[in-house]
């Protein structure tokens, strides 16, 4: 279960699915794609309800959660929910907020207006997002990008899971989950984190899909 961060789509895992050997299932979350929603009300239950139905949807009974960015927060909390169907965790330059913080808080020092659905201009989400990539890549990503729901940034996890593997996938060229918040991320999850890197800036799945879709392939098959 491929689940997008903040202002995507399930489209941009697109070429990532191209290169996994097994079935798996992007979700859009609502908001946005095949969930239209109004997205400043859309809440942190919303989302981990969007993951399980597509999961349903799609006959899983036990499945794998990758997340990537603000996804991390939504993987977290629906492994936490449904402990006896997650099998593993994958996060991908992804916000982990600690027990009863909020990556808004971990982000921008405090919480969100809920009145103001997150949206940034082209020119500022280009700094965080495409150092990496070229002007078609990210015309590709600039065409999904919606604005991003003040409540999912302000939810707060009920906790982590200990008893699952977990996968850590950072980029060395991530400018919106650089390495020193990436390393306090996965402080958050506990020990015993598999930390992997990859040369590639925060939207891999984009400019890497055949790295990530490697690293997610060793995972399912072990």
């Amino acid at each position: 279960m491929l689940v997008h961060g903040s202002n995507l789509s399930a489209a941009c895992w697109d070429r990532v699915r191209t290169h996994l050997a097994t079935s798996a299932v992007a979700v859009d979350l609502p908001g946005r794609g095949s969930r239209p929603a109004d997205i400043s009300a859309v809440t942190l239950d919303d989302c981990v309800d969007a993951v399980v139905d597509s999961a349903n949807g799609a006959g899983f009974d036990r499945f794998v959660l990758v997340g990537h960015s603000l996804g991390g927060v939504v993987i977290t909390e629906a492994a936490s929910r449904n402990p006896e169907r997650v099998v593993s965790l994958v996060y991908v330059g992804a916000l982990i907020p600690a027990a009863g913080q909020s990556a808004a808080g971990v982000v921008f020092g405090e919480d969100l207006p809920t009145t103001h659905p997150q949206m940034a201009t082209e020119e500022r989400a280009k700094l965080f997002f495409a150092n990496d990539m070229s002007d078609e890549q990210w015309g590709e990503v600039w065409r999904q990008f919606v604005p991003e729901s003040p409540r999912l940034w302000n939810a707060r996890l009920g906790g982590h899971r200990a008893d699952v593997s977990i996968t850590y996938v950072s980029m060395s060229d991530d400018v919106g989950v650089p390495r020193l918040l990436a390393d306090e991320m996965i402080n958050n999850l506990g020990n015993g984190v598999d930390h992997r890197v990859l040369s590639a800036g925060h939207l891999v799945m984009v400019t890497k899909p055949h790295a990530l879709a490697a690293i997610i392939n060793g995972i399912v098959n072990c």
